[in-house]
């Protein structure tokens, strides 16, 4: 009993010196990995301007649905708060591409829907005709100097973007529709479930465009409509829902971002406001990366020193671990050579020890790896700090499985230079 005792102790013991180890390793190479600026730099790269996309991440991840977010009971208020925010701080750009559903007869031609060119064009009729569509905010009209490229009627106002329920929505339409409806015309549509009216105050001339990033997005064959910012109360559940999808959607949008500014200050304030209204938004570099200029840590930075001194803490409490198991050896050595006089043999006596260390480095590397995804908290939403911890878990497995193999080799060799009878002689 007290053999089983002694050897429990010494077992958790090691499992906690290991756990220490690489815990520490794993944070400090996870941090040293993690690039200290992303500078943006397009200079002779054919690129005048950048932008960053705002996605959520509900639904993925383990995150929460976004229609769980939305039965939250004040979701809708801080969606508002949000879109204020980046509108207020940021060179902020709604856009949409979401369809307007067909509810009255006019002309349109088969190459504005959406459907268009599709195996299962048609298909759908009965349900309903969607029509190409675009959501644009006033700094996106402004930024891409839409104004200028209309043939015809006038261009969105400051009023046009403000939508109360009792009025309609002012559209200006691609230069294919120029010859099929007239500028006054009004035409009922179905957008995001909730019946609209549709006023045409503009043409686009041919060829119009909007481009974000590696996007183009020709608008010829699109109704163009304002980004809509409500001005009344909900109404009913159905209006709630409506306005819930509207400023998620809203929410969806790019931040200019200018050469030479660095993307880390971005992502870092959108974190900050994320966190204070309890939201799971994010800034994405997926579009801006090729343009980004990592300047990383050196050895000598704080983050350098932080990860040689957690290598030399790993190889300390090794070499504690190494002693123990030595000292274990050496305690034990008279249990031992009796199970040798009752058959068992050398190497198998060898196995059980190094099975005890391989399981006590693979439970201490599987908790290592859970407290430092834990540590991640509100970063754990980023892909591009999931991949750090994978690097980091994969560099610590191969520093963990070296020390294991060194161990194993000392314990083997200082095994075959014992006389382990000799303990039961000492006995007598």
């Amino acid at each position: 009993m007290k053999y089983k005792f002694s050897k429990y102790i010494n077992l958790l013991v090691c499992f906690c010196l290991l756990t220490v180890g690489m815990t520490t390793f794993m944070i400090s190479n996870k941090n040293y990995l993690k690039a200290k600026h992303k500078i943006i730099d397009f200079d002779n790269k054919n690129i005048e301007s950048l932008y960053l996309r705002v996605t959520d991440v509900y639904g993925r991840d383990n995150q929460k649905t976004l229609f769980q977010f939305f039965s939250e009971e004040d979701s809708l208020e801080r969606m508002k708060k949000f879109c204020g925010i980046l509108n207020k701080e940021f060179n902020y750009l709604e856009f949409d591409t979401q369809s307007l559903l067909v509810l009255d007869d006019f002309n349109y031609k088969d190459e504005f829907r959406i459907d268009y060119g599709k195996e299962f064009f048609g298909e759908n009729d009965e349900i309903g005709i969607s029509l190409k569509s675009v959501q644009m905010g006033e700094n996106t009209y402004d930024i891409f100097n839409l104004e200028s490229q209309l043939i015809d009627g006038r261009g969105f106002e400051n009023n046009d973007f403000i939508f109360e329920n009792n009025r309609t929505v002012s559209a200006i339409l691609g230069h294919e529709y120029s010859e099929l409806i007239n500028i006054g015309d009004t035409v009922n549509f179905e957008y995001l479930s909730k019946n609209i009216t549709v006023t045409v105050i503009g043409f686009f001339e041919k060829n119009t465009s909007v481009t974000l990033n590696n996007n183009i997005y020709f608008l010829d064959e699109f109704i163009i409509i304002p980004s809509l910012d409500l001005n009344y109360d909900i109404l009913n559940e159905d209006d709630e829902r409506f306005q819930k999808i509207l400023y998620s959607l809203k929410n969806w949008g790019y931040i200019k971002i200018n050469n030479g500014e660095d993307f880390c200050d971005y992502r870092k304030r959108i974190d900050d406001i994320s966190k204070e209204l309890d939201l799971k938004y994010v800034v994405n570099e997926g579009f801006v990366y090729p343009y980004i200029r990592n300047i990383s840590n050196t050895i000598n930075s704080n983050k350098g020193i932080f990860l040689i001194a957690s290598i030399v803490l790993f190889l300390i409490l090794s070499a504690i671990i190494a002693y123990i198991y030595i000292w274990n050896y050496n305690k034990n050595k008279k249990i031992y050579s009796i199970h040798l006089i009752c058959g068992c043999s050398l190497l198998r006596l060898k196995l059980r020890i190094f099975f005890q260390i391989f399981i006590q480095f693979m439970l201490s590397l599987s908790i290592a790896s859970l407290v430092n995804r834990l540590i991640l908290g509100y970063d754990n939403i980023y892909v591009s700090e999931r991949i750090l911890l994978r690097q980091a878990v994969r560099q610590t497995s191969i520093l963990s499985i070296i020390i294991m193999i060194v161990i194993c080799l000392i314990l083997n060799i200082y095994i075959n230079k014992s006389n382990i009878y000799s303990s039961i002689r000492k006995e007598n």
